[in-house]
């Protein structure tokens, strides 16, 4: 038995990936890419993905795995230092009988704030999708916060 995956003629991640569909990237590196998730979950929801296609963690190598990681944490820093955040949700889900979407890896790093519902379970149709050029005012507002880190 194999991980059910979603189907489509095209993958959007990799679409950003190769700049044939708009996204506000944060960073770009060799192995994995962050970007501002269209679906704000919470004000500051964000993206990692492979630059690579691979649809689930089952798939990743450890040194792509590894890049996640590090990007998750440092974007994680981000959002405390930039957004106040008091508190994270970091997850991914592999498979649609799991609510993947996408069939392409991703880990969501969303920020929650006081007064945020612990509880509530994020599912991409409970929530309206952000413009372009609201998601590079989050995405520059994340790189700000990166840059006060390095300093």
């Amino acid at each position: 038995m194999a991980i059910r995956l979603a189907t489509a003629d095209t993958c959007g991640f990799c679409d950003y990936v190769a700049g044939t569909h708009e996204c506000a990237f944060i960073r770009r590196g060799s192995l994995v890419s962050s970007l501002v998730n269209r679906t704000q979950y919470e004000n500051g929801a964000l993206l990692i993905i492979p630059n690579r296609h691979l649809a689930t963690i089952l798939d990743l190598d450890a040194e792509t795995l590894a890049a996640v990681g590090s990007e998750t944490r440092l974007l994680s820093s981000a959002l405390v230092a930039g957004f106040g955040a008091t508190g994270l949700n970091i997850f991914q889900n592999n498979g649609v009988d799991a609510n993947q979407h996408y069939a392409h890896y991703h880990m969501h790093v969303v920020p929650r704030y006081p007064g945020s519902d612990s509880t509530k379970i994020y599912q991409e149709k409970d929530f309206m999708r952000i413009s372009i050029p609201e998601q590079r005012r989050i995405a520059e507002k994340v790189q700000r916060a990166l840059a006060q880190l390095d300093a």
